[in-house]
């Protein structure tokens, strides 16, 4: 009997968001890089109006300048790897659509730090929010949204270990990752 080569649908929705998600992350990269590289390599002089500074304007600047280009180079540092992790996914989504076992490897670690990341964020952000604010709209939305992506990617890792999607399961064929039992 001739086992059917296909990927599950699962698989390719899976890749969607990664192509989707890529994208957004490598636009994003870009602008934290640029934002990043403006406000580190632009004088605080050259944004103000007023040329004729006093001694104690000229040290607020120069404090301000400090400022600037320690929150550019944070921004070149977090765009870049926002940037490299956009590459990432592209570069899985890809794997996956081709039945690649590193990339069924690769989204599996990548969906585990996602999950801790949220986690993480969602202890963080409502503690951060709760002291911060007194709009418990604002607390609820947050943390809402954090529990859709962690219940999101939970899916993911589920459906990712299903016997049928589980591209080192005996009774697949390894040259074609990703097929289905029929």
């Amino acid at each position: 009997m001739t086992e059917s080569i296909r990927r599950p649908i699962g698989v390719t929705i899976i890749s969607i968001l990664a192509i989707i998600g890529g994208i957004l992350l490598v636009f994003g990269g870009l602008s934290l890089l640029a934002f990043g590289a403006f406000f580190t390599l632009v004088p605080i002089e050259t944004l103000t109006e007023d040329q004729q500074l006093q001694p104690q304007q000229s040290q607020n600047t120069a404090e301000m300048q400090a400022l600037s280009q320690f929150f550019g180079s944070i921004g070149v540092v977090i765009g870049s790897i926002v940037l490299a992790v956009g590459v990432g996914y592209l570069v899985v989504s890809y794997g996956l659509l081709k039945g690649k076992g590193w990339a069924w490897i690769v989204t599996i670690i990548l969906t585990i730090i996602v999950i801790i990341t949220q986690v993480t964020s969602v202890i963080s952000t409502s503690t951060l929010t709760q002291s911060l604010t007194t709009d418990i709209n604002a607390l609820v939305s947050g943390i809402a949204a954090h529990l859709i992506g962690i219940a999101i990617n939970g899916i993911i890792l589920y459906y990712l270990y299903r016997p049928n999607v589980e591209p080192f399961s005996a009774n697949l064929n390894p040259q074609r990752r990703f097929q289905s039992k029929e």
